[in-house]
């Protein structure tokens, strides 16, 4: 990949490092009930016909533990303190958070120490359940960017339905401009429940983009915590569903600090019998000053089996503050498909380059390579214009 760095680094943590946070969240784990229909995040969530352990899942607390790594500890005791002590003060309060980082046999941390470019890909398990926690830590005074492709493959020889639960967290330290492409390219047999979230220092800014794909059933969640003032979150993607696949995905901004801008620009495509729900969540305190926050939505119907959901949720008790929200459901726009058939294009043509038109413009927007541009459209145009009853 051009631009790889070799001093930034991917290191398996060892034991060592991970029992705080596993012992904190075997503790949380026996507090916190596993969700229901009553629990807000999980409303129209199909949980009553999960059962974890019917697939294999051993939600007790016992964990199997990794084996000390040899390698040199790529940062010093002092940073790894401060990274460990805000993993647990910003982990989410979630069931299924708590799960995975009990049982997940991997904790992958990677360090950037240098301004530059890393990919770090992750082959989950193609059979049975598996739990995963990624550790992003970014030094003080970079600009870097990260590609991360987590992938099961689309042919598992195993038709079995399972679980995948994934920890996501993004130290990103004071004076750094991070930018984040992150993939999934998951199968049909897949239960995914995931939580990313990530603390921003001063003067930061972190750009998020979120390309989930494939999947039977997923609940994932994002929350973005602005800790220093003059920082910045900034969160795009693209959704796009197929067959009879179902999402559920909630996204979090919290502004904790004065002088800190926030934007969620967060677009769907449906098709076949696919449901996706989108909730945004903006939370801004009282006392802060000069917050600016944007979230919108935008959600494309290609079947009118399929379904999407658009949900924006506002809690601002501070009165120093921008803040706007919006969100569409709709279908191909009927005056443009009509203006390309009257210039010559087939029905085909015409709702092919509309759907392309719709969600182009954001992975174009990225500053990444072409070639993972034309990565991510090749797929979501497989799904959503490939697919059988989309009626393109």
């Amino acid at each position: 990949m051009n631009g790889l760095v070799t001093k930034n680094s991917v290191f398996v943590l060892p034991e060592s490092k991970v029992k705080t946070i596993r012992e904190f969240a075997k503790k949380k784990l026996k507090e916190t009930p596993f969700p229901t229909t009553q629990n807000e995040s999980f409303r129209k969530f199909p949980l009553a016909s999960l059962d974890l352990k019917s697939l294999g899942v051993d939600d007790s607390g016992n964990a199997g533990y990794a084996a000390e790594n040899g390698e040199e500890f790529p940062i010093s005791n002092t940073e790894w303190e401060i990274i460990l002590n805000s993993f647990i003060q910003n982990a989410p309060n979630q069931y299924f958070s708590y799960l995975t980082l009990t049982l997940a046999q991997s904790y992958r941390l990677t360090v950037f120490s240098e301004s530059g470019e890393v990919l770090n890909s992750a082959e989950l398990a193609r059979e049975g359940s598996d739990f995963f926690v990624n550790i992003i830590y970014i030094k003080p005074n970079l600009k870097v960017k990260l590609i991360e492709d987590w992938n099961t493959g689309n042919n598992s020889e195993d038709e079995n339905l399972r679980v995948l639960g994934s920890v996501g967290f993004y130290f990103v330290s004071e004076n750094t401009q991070v930018s984040v492409l992150h993939k999934q390219n998951f199968d049909e047999n897949l239960y995914h429940f995931s939580n990313f979230f990530s603390a921003s220092e001063k003067n930061s800014t972190f750009n998020f983009h979120f390309y989930p794909l494939g999947g039977f059933r997923s609940k994932e969640f994002f929350t973005a915590h602005l800790l220093g003032e003059n920082s910045s979150v900034f969160v795009d993607g693209v959704s796009a569903l197929g067959a009879r696949e179902l999402k559920d995905l909630e996204m979090e901004i919290r502004h904790l600090a004065h002088y800190t801008t926030s934007k969620i620009s967060y677009k769907t495509i449906v098709t076949d019998k696919a449901h996706h729900l989108f909730t945004g969540n903006l939370i801004i305190p009282p006392n802060l000053k000069k917050v600016n926050a944007h979230q919108e939505s935008f959600n494309l119907s290609l079947n009118k089996k399929a379904r999407a959901e658009a949900n924006p949720k506002l809690e601002v008790l501070a009165e120093d503050v921008s803040c706007t929200h919006g969100a569409t459901v709709g279908e191909i726009n009927e005056e443009q498909y009509f203006y390309l058939l009257c210039r010559g294009l087939t029905p085909g043509e015409a709702k092919s380059l509309l759907v392309t038109a719709f969600y182009g413009e954001t992975i174009h927007s990225m500053d990444f390579s072409d070639s993972e541009k034309s990565d991510l459209e090749s797929k979501i145009k497989t799904i959503v214009i490939g697919g059988k009853n989309n009626g393109v």
